[in-house]
């Protein structure tokens, strides 16, 4: 009877434990409803499977200049990598616009170059919304995504 009380225990913490979602070919999403929110107000992307990949956040301001947000599988945090330019290719009239972005730097969070979990685009962009269109590459930690699909809803020009 002493051993049961610890085993029990031990048996709770093992499975709060294995509810972290880690990054991984190993995954498993979970049922249930709910939802993330954006962390900067933007559009949310899932990259993978749900709760095993990451999420990309679309943001356009108010200079017209898109940003993306690389977030991880609940869209709870910042996840830097490390490439220097996100190309992203949108589908407008039947025609295809190439839209390079530019890994952002940022002192307050100690982002680089290389080290960064936001890209936005050096000028304002001469795109329709809604939008859609795909990241060509993104690799993050030992992970590639090809052809990463994205849209945006938001009204404008």
């Amino acid at each position: 009877m002493k051993l049961l009380l610890p085993f029990t225990l031990i048996l709770m913490l093992w499975g709060t434990a294995c509810s972290e979602h880690i990054h991984d070919e190993n995954c498993q999403s979970h049922d249930g409803y709910h939802v993330h929110t954006a962390l900067m107000g933007g559009e949310l992307i899932p990259v993978d499977e749900h709760g095993c990949g990451y999420n990309l956040e679309l943001l356009i301001d108010e200079s017209d200049h898109l940003s993306i947000y690389i977030l991880d599988a609940h869209a709870e945090g910042f996840v830097r990598i490390s490439q220097a330019t996100l190309e992203v290719s949108i589908k407008e009239n039947n025609q295809s616009t190439v839209l390079t972005l530019d890994a952002v730097a940022d002192s307050a969070t100690g982002e680089t170059v290389g080290d960064t979990s936001h890209f936005r685009t050096p000028d304002s962009i001469q795109v329709a919304r809604p939008f859609s269109g795909h990241v060509k590459s993104l690799v993050i930690g030992s992970h590639e995504y090809n052809q990463t699909k994205i849209s945006y809803p938001g009204i404008g020009k």
